[in-house]
């Protein structure tokens, strides 16, 4: 019996050097997926509150700055460069230009946001990664658009 004890001693210690690291990249992993759908989710907000702002706008100049007001609001510094936001403005269901504006039912604001995961390298994520989304609003009625 001693001679079989002797033989077991140290096991734990290979066991937890072989299992530590695999844990730690676990961690990691679950972190990371938070981290990508933590910003998917802030992207999203943001697209929202964007056509929101943009739905209540006097013309399309407004609408775009209220657009981008909001998103950037919402996201602060997390996309590189600010976020990218794109007003477009439907009359039942036809994209429009620009200058109908005033004949128009809704407004579609497109957003895309490049952010950074570099803390999340080890695991195999690209440095920076484009999230994106798209919301729409309609225009609110009760706004004289001329």
């Amino acid at each position: 019996m001693r001679y079989l004890g002797r033989r077991d001693r140290g096991s734990m210690a290979v066991e937890f050097v072989v299992a530590a690291p695999a844990f730690a990249l676990l961690l990691l992993l679950v972190s990371a997926g938070g981290q990508w759908l933590n910003l998917t989710g802030d992207v999203g907000s943001a697209a929202r509150d964007a056509a929101r702002q943009a739905s209540i706008a006097r013309d399309y100049a407004q609408a775009r700055d209220n657009a981008q007001t909001a998103a950037q609001l919402d996201l602060g510094s997390t996309c590189a460069g600010g976020p990218d936001v794109q007003v477009n403005v439907y009359q039942n269901g036809m994209l429009m230009g620009d200058g109908d504006f005033p004949q128009a039912t809704d407004v579609e604001v497109v957003l895309s946001c490049q952010a950074s995961l570099s803390a999340f390298r080890a695991v195999g994520f690209p440095v920076s990664q484009t999230f994106g989304d798209t919301a729409a609003a309609p225009l609110d009625p009760f706004v004289d658009r001329g």
